[in-house]
């Protein structure tokens, strides 16, 4: 087979890659906040608190499986720099059985996991009974959720984020209608909320799925089917899962760092609990937006890592870090300039309103010390390196976990968000210690 001569890593190729991720996971935090704003405008804080309580397990239970997203997202990418379509298709159907078998067995296993992730917070009795609710409707999503984890992965590592656009579009648009019409039109409340964002991340999962075929029917080699020996071989599932492992471990550390922070301000009172769930909004605005380039790198990363191309995988981290440094400060002095509309627009609850204020600045400012994180990611996802990602963040958890505590106790919950920042920090720092590594591997043998 032909290989096409790889085009040329730009700013502007960059931008073409993040741009659609950028737009699209805008959507995502919007979507958030809609649902944050119009239960926070019900009146009740409990309300609030249940659905940062039950958005924080379900992240617990959701997010640490997108090693699906990012496990095909660089296997993919470096497919494709190896000219390797048969593979590319693979991969794909590979994820999906595994992301199948995942989903049932969080239904199946429903009842125990969510009693036993409660426990990990703190909260009013109405505001846990409130996020049981939430969680027991959310899980049913587990079959759509993960499988649009593979999907997305799949038209990342390709570079072609204009899936991803839609996809997200589909089920943001379709979310924020969905919970108007059952928490403001029927009245459910909590429930509406979860129950709107399993039928929309449905409805996207559908839309990615269409995408998903036309692709195939342009790039899979002409005798390719379902070789479903091929899929399924004990070798080959290995060393996927092997890589599906760390990056479990990886993101298992995350999430259950950022659960520990939801408990820590849970301690502290519902009050509390709900205004940094409103702040932990600004923080996801920005991480969604940063990980255009983040996929970007991805990507890029993979497929020169492919072609076994070192200064190709260095431009591909250079310029995208670059580039993503400087929409981290746009965001941040955005969201410092309306940090005080923003938070009066989330929640009518005076109280809330108060501790939200007084803290903010820890929330907008976040952005110019996380990116480099986000950003060592994207590239050490696009080379597939497990292990190393999975033993940066158990060090940067394990400081973490304990610091948290020390400075939450001495300075309360600004004490809470200092550990943040420190986190954050550490994350990039280890990973960059890392990164030699992979231009080695660049290096024909």
């Amino acid at each position: 087979m032909t290989h096409a001569a790889p085009r040329e890593i730009t700013y502007a190729r960059v931008a073409a890659i993040a741009l659609p991720v950028v737009l699209s996971n805008a959507m995502v935090p919007l979507q958030g906040a809609i649902d944050t704003a119009i239960i926070g405008n019900l009146g009740q804080a409990s309300y609030l608190a249940a659905v940062a309580l039950g958005a924080a397990i379900i992240t617990l239970l959701f997010v640490v499986f997108n090693f699906l997203q990012m496990g095909v997202s660089g296997l993919t990418a470096q497919a494709l720099g190896a000219d390797d379509r048969r593979r590319v298709m693979n991969t794909l159907a590979r994820a999906g059985v595994i992301a199948l078998a995942i989903a049932a067995v969080l239904i199946l296993a429903k009842l125990p996991l969510r009693a036993g992730a409660m426990t990990l917070f703190a909260g009013s009795a109405e505001a846990k009974a409130l996020g049981s609710a939430y969680v027991d409707i959310r899980i049913w999503g587990a079959p759509a959720e993960l499988l649009n984890y593979a999907v997305m992965g799949w038209f990342a590592g390709q570079g072609m984020t204009r899936r991803l656009f839609e996809i997200q579009m589909v089920i943001s648009l379709t979310n924020i209608a969905l919970n108007l019409i059952f928490v403001l039109g029927f009245g459910w409340g909590v429930e509406g909320v979860a129950l709107g964002t399993v039928l929309a991340v449905s409805c996207g999962l559908g839309l990615g799925l269409w995408r998903v075929r036309q692709r195939a029917l342009q790039i899979a080699p002409p005798d390719w089917r379902f070789d479903w020996a091929r899929i399924l071989n004990p070798a080959e599932l290995t060393q996927v899962m092997a890589l599906n492992r760390d990056i479990f471990i990886r993101t298992l550390m995350l999430t259950s760092s950022f659960a520990w922070m939801t408990r820590l301000g849970s301690l502290q009172g519902d009050i509390v609990l709900a205004a940094n769930g409103i702040l932990l909004q600004f923080l996801y605005l920005a991480s969604h937006a940063l990980d255009g380039f983040a996929i970007a790198a991805e990507a890029l990363v993979g497929q020169a890592l492919g072609a076994q191309s070192r200064a190709r995988l260095r431009r591909a981290a250079v310029v995208s870090s670059v580039s993503a440094v400087a929409l981290a400060a746009l965001i941040a002095l955005a969201l410092s300039l309306l940090a005080d509309p923003i938070v009066r627009l989330f929640t009518n609850v005076e109280a809330v309103r108060a501790v939200a204020q007084a803290h903010a600045l820890w929330a907008t400012l976040l952005p110019l010390v996380a990116v480099m994180a986000y950003q060592f990611d994207g590239i050490f996802i696009g080379a597939t390196e497990g292990p190393l990602m999975r033993n940066a963040m158990i060090i940067s958890a394990a400081v973490f976990f304990p610091l948290s505590y020390a400075m939450t106790e001495a300075y309360g919950n600004h004490g809470l968000w200092g550990a943040l920042w420190i986190w954050m920090t550490l994350r990039a720092v280890t990973l960059a210690f890392a990164y030699p590594r992979l231009e080695a591997r660049a290096i024909p043998a």
